[in-house]
């Protein structure tokens, strides 16, 4: 009797676990990667409820990864599951089709939740999180247009930029003479000089707030170590951080820690909780308020004549619109914050990454940096037979062709950013391939066709205009993977029949800046920044050939692409 009620019980815990075990598989079923139909992935990554993320995660450098998937499965379009309970990621590597989507297609794909949510926390209302048919949208491009006017670059910009590269020069100088000869890192130095470029043009910070200034007050205060062995670098403490700066230079961190998430707005929510990250968020509002209180007393003293920064021009445009509305001005809205934040954050780290690299080319091509001083020279002579530093209306106002193409051919080789995420906003299809509507697109700014040779693809799988625009730009040769500037150069006539060197902005394909008509607002700012920062270094500098310990290619992935090493050898130009 006994035994026939142990049975009974046993039976109905069964029975009672039964529907327990199939809501679990059907829910682990459920969460399982749907592949898109016909575009290739990992298969193995399929039955996993991570999908591609322990590939991913276990990957040297986790954006090459992604870029190169299409290349495994040997065509310029894949898919990857890179976060549970969502629809796979579609990724396409290919210069012209990039173009394509971003610049004709735009009614078709548009900027999609990743952006929000990475930037979320640090700016939300910055524009570049907003969709093109965001109604915002307008209103926000309307209050910022004047900050990449020419007038505004040149007569605003442009000085800030050249004082700060200035004082980089003058760090640099007395950094080399107290390292007597020894190589030196550098890439804190040029990521604090960009930051007080970008602070200055952004609110007018002053010189006691610079970083660059702290930093050359440190460097007269110490000595640097000298390792026993002979060559080794000599090693300069930094100095310590301000809370204005340490706001600042947490800005790029807080989006790195919602990139590298699969939960991005969790992740930056949660790193909130952590002292560092929180006071660095609240120091950050605090000294915007307190540039938004010096901009307004400047502006109601002196008017239109005082617009001498970006935040003067966003409060100047707030000033006038309140007045046509009929209403009172709101300078503290997070509108306007965020749209100074966000000029903070695309004005930085983009720009350092650069110059980072730009410095290792230097040291690396010493056929390059020889050529760049001449053409330098030639085109300032004045200022070479004066012994002067060109001035900043001769650096912004003269045409060097090999400078400028310097300039693209580093944009192009550093692959500083390289992926940017869309959206389809219809169902639709991409060289051939459906892809569902709500689909997220990460697409390639590198590699293949830019910085690799190109995958084959069928011309009539891409579409009409693509296929009609075929020879606006020319694909690159084989020497596609070499750090070249001259491609950028061509020979053209000029109007007395002689022939000379021009720079070719179409000569190949570059999308460091992305394409269309959604491409980095902050382009023409980024130019001058390294047209003056790159005139007066190798002006003032000879960068001598460094140990290949020194100068590895190897990169650090935060925000954007980092060298790892970044030393210079100086010596007087």
């Amino acid at each position: 009797m006994y035994g026939a009620f142990r049975r009974v019980q046993s039976i109905n815990a069964h029975a009672g676990r039964a529907p327990t075990c199939i809501v679990v598989y059907v829910g682990t079923h459920a969460a399982l990667p749907k592949p898109l139909p016909g575009i290739p992935y990992n298969a193995e990554s399929a039955s996993r409820f991570f999908g591609d993320v322990p590939l991913f995660k276990k990957a040297r450098y986790r954006r090459q990864w992604l870029w190169n998937q299409p290349r495994e499965h040997g065509g310029p379009v894949s898919q990857v599951f890179l976060f549970p309970f969502r629809r796979p990621t579609v990724l396409v590597t290919d210069y012209r089709e990039v173009v394509d989507i971003c610049s004709r297609r735009s009614k078709e794909f548009d900027r999609g939740n990743r952006n929000k949510e990475c930037i979320g926390v640090v700016a939300p209302n910055f524009h570049f999180t907003m969709q093109t048919a965001d109604p915002r949208l307008q209103f926000h491009k309307k209050l910022i247009r004047d900050l990449m006017a020419p007038k505004f670059l040149k007569e605003a910009s442009a000085p800030q930029i050249y004082d700060k590269a200035i004082a980089l020069i003058a760090l640099w100088k007395l950094k080399a003479f107290k390292s007597y000869g020894r190589p030196f890192s550098v890439g804190n130095d040029l990521y604090s000089a960009t930051l007080d470029m970008i602070c200055a043009v952004a609110f007018g910070m002053d010189d006691t707030s610079s970083a660059l200034q702290h930093e050359i007050s440190h460097i007269q205060a110490i000595n640097p170590t000298f390792p026993d062995i002979k060559g080794e670098p000599a090693c300069f403490s930094s100095a310590p951080v301000t809370p204005e700066l340490e706001g600042l230079f947490n800005i790029p961190e807080m989006v790195s820690i919602a990139q590298a998430s699969p939960f991005p707005s969790l992740s930056q929510a949660l790193a909130l909780l952590n002292p560092k990250h929180a006071r660095a968020h609240w120091n950050r509002k605090t000294l915007i308020m307190r540039q938004t209180d010096k901009s307004l007393q400047k502006l109601t003293l002196g008017g239109p004549l005082e617009c001498k920064s970006a935040l003067d021009q966003l409060l100047w445009r707030e000033m006038n619109a309140a007045k046509v509305a009929g209403r009172l001005p709101d300078y503290y809205s997070p509108v306007i914050r965020d749209e100074l934040l966000g000029y903070l954050l695309g004005g930085h780290d983009s720009t350092a990454a650069t110059l980072c690299w730009w410095v290792k080319y230097m040291s690396t091509y010493q056929s390059v940096q020889t050529r760049l001083r001449y053409a330098l020279r030639q085109a300032h002579l004045d200022a070479h037979q004066a012994s002067r530093l060109p001035t900043i209306d001769e650096i912004c106002d003269t045409s060097i062709p090999y400078l400028d193409a310097v300039m693209e051919e580093t944009l192009r080789y550093a692959s500083v950013a390289t992926l940017i995420v869309r959206m389809s906003t219809c169902d639709t299809q991409i060289l051939g391939y459906q892809i569902p509507k709500g689909t997220d697109i990460m697409m390639s700014l590198t590699g293949p066709s830019i910085t690799e040779p190109a995958l084959p693809i069928r011309e009539m799988s891409r579409s009409l205009e693509s296929q009609e625009s075929k020879d606006k730009v020319l694909p690159w040769e084989e020497d596609v993977s070499q750090f070249r500037p001259e491609r950028w150069l061509k020979l053209v006539k000029s109007a007395d029949g002689k022939e000379e060197e021009v720079f070719d902005p179409r000569a190949g394909p570059n999308l460091a800046f992305s394409a269309g008509p959604r491409q980095c607002f902050g382009k023409k700012l980024a130019y001058m920044k390294l047209r003056v920062v790159m005139t007066l270094l190798i002006w003032s500098f000879e960068f001598q050939e460094l140990d290949q310990s020194l100068n590895g290619p190897d990169i650090i992935e935060k925000l954007v692409n980092l060298p790892k090493d970044c030393y210079v050898k100086l010596a007087r130009a």
